[in-house]
């Protein structure tokens, strides 16, 4: 029995040693996304969104995302338009052709108005956080 006992505790020095018991045998990860795109974060500019009588230029007009998402707007109408930020110089697409999309990352919580630059009664919100 001491025997059996001796070696027990030898091979336990040995794995101790060798860090075979002192890490669990079933690990888990956690994953972090770098960004995070939920379902929604797209907005499109309306047809006849240049029309003034138009009650939806920017559908939605108001966007949720969490913090870190990436919003695309979508030209649907027939001429140019663009999405410029109320507050200057956080985000430009510059003019946008029919059919092309702008993206940006909205990296900081807050509530982000936007127009187009164009037609300045072309309205949106993106809400972030």
């Amino acid at each position: 029995m001491k025997v059996i006992i001796s070696r027990l505790i030898i091979i336990t020095s040995i794995m101790l040693s060798m860090g075979l018991l002192a890490s669990p045998i079933i690990t888990t990860t956690t994953i972090t996304p770098v960004f995070s795109q939920e379902e929604g974060s797209s907005v499109s500019i309306a047809p006849g969104a240049a029309d003034p009588n138009n009650d939806l230029s920017f559908d939605p007009p108001q966007i949720n995302v969490p913090t870190g998402s990436i919003v695309s707007w979508t030209n649907a109408d027939s001429i140019q338009h663009t999405v410029t930020s109320d507050e200057q110089g956080l985000f430009d697409a510059g003019p946008i052709s029919p059919g092309d999309t702008f993206e940006n990352v909205f990296d900081s919580a807050g509530e982000f108005g936007y127009h187009c630059a164009i037609h300045p009664f072309m309205t949106g919100l993106v809400m972030v956080g």
